[in-house]
């Protein structure tokens, strides 16, 4: 069986594993579906989707059509205003073909003029509480890859959730941020659980972030397959042995200079390529295939990437010494590639 956990504040007992929504937007409606309910049948109560993920919220609305049990639906828009947050949720409510939401959240905050917006006069979080109190949705979180940035919501008192990025990659929330969102008693939900792809390994890579007490991992997954896996390693005990420990330390060291840790000390460019971003081109490929990545976004970021003049600023700036320049090289193959040019 799955363990289930408390959610923080919220008190909600979710599965230590939910079913994160977006590998299902590369997949046919029939596969999600089946995918979906087979999840529930192995004991995940807890789904995560959003605004952006393509058509996955009505996938999922129309998998639960056909569910014997209900779970819990977290959903979230990257709106920082409150009308824009208004109407992302009334589509997430189409999407899904439901009244009330468990918990919504205002996706990908990633910098402070951006928070500052959200909480601010007209803002996200003002949509959200309005929506709270008419018994629309029953929580509030935020979801963010900027440690502050969190850090400062936890402190606030106006969230009831987090979402984190975790992996054993990138461990750094354990360090502060995990055990102050427990103090003051907010649910933890960790996103990229496997890195975005770059780990292979996915059950080392799930273990190490159910290890950790009180924290829900969010694993994106796409079919009946990809939730039997899971399942698998959640219903095992999950305490770290020394050979996974090793086993960890190994995968580290083997993509130490290639991987991106997000932290973006290397901006600002001076063509304006958004280089983490570009950095996880390939991992965002594998979760949502070459069709939904044939767009104006990832157009725009081809331009810029072409627009690289190897002015080497970047590299100077990366605490990690990762060959930055040959890495945006590479990304620009590989949209190249995607998108036919």
């Amino acid at each position: 069986m799955v363990e289930m956990r408390r959610l923080g504040r919220t008190s909600l007992e979710v599965s230590l594993i939910g079913f994160g929504g977006i590998p299902i937007m590369r997949v046919s409606r029939d596969v999600a579906t089946q995918a979906i309910i087979r999840a529930l049948e192995l004991g995940i109560n807890f789904i995560d989707t959003a605004r952006g993920y393509g058509d996955s919220e009505a996938k999922i609305g129309a998998a639960l059509k056909r569910a014997k049990a209900k779970p819990i639906i977290a959903s979230k828009s990257p709106k920082r205003d409150r009308s824009g947050m208004l109407s992302d949720f009334a589509q997430s409510q189409r999407e899904l073909g439901m009244d009330y939401i468990d918990i919504y959240q205002i996706h990908c905050v990633n910098k402070f003029d951006e928070y500052e917006k959200a909480m601010g006069k007209d803002g996200a979080y003002g949509a959200l509480e309005r929506l709270r109190g008419e018994g629309r949705i029953g929580f509030i979180g935020m979801t963010s890859h900027n440690l502050e940035i969190i850090r400062e919501a936890i402190l606030s008192e106006k969230f009831d959730t987090i979402q984190i990025l975790f992996n054993f990659l990138e461990p750094e929330a354990a360090d502060e941020v995990i055990p102050l969102a427990l103090k003051h008693d907010l649910g933890i939900i960790a996103m990229k659980p496997f890195a975005g792809g770059c780990i292979e390994d996915y059950a080392l890579a799930l273990k190490f972030v159910i290890s950790h007490p009180s924290v829900v991992a969010i694993p994106g997954m796409a079919d009946e397959g990809e939730v039997r896996l899971n399942v698998e390693v959640a219903s095992k005990p999950v305490v770290l042995s020394s050979d996974d420990t090793r086993r960890m330390d190994e995968i580290k060291t083997s993509v130490g200079k290639q991987y991106c840790r997000r932290c973006d000390y290397c901006q600002p460019c001076p063509e304006g390529i958004p280089i983490s971003f570009a950095l996880h081109i390939q991992s965002i490929r594998k979760r949502i295939g070459d069709e939904m990545m044939r767009s104006e976004t990832y157009a725009d970021l081809l331009s810029k990437v072409e627009a690289c003049e190897q002015c080497g600023k970047c590299e100077e700036r990366c605490p990690f010494e990762l060959p930055v320049m040959d890495l945006v090289a590479k990304a620009r193959d590989i949209l190249s590639q995607v998108l036919g040019q």
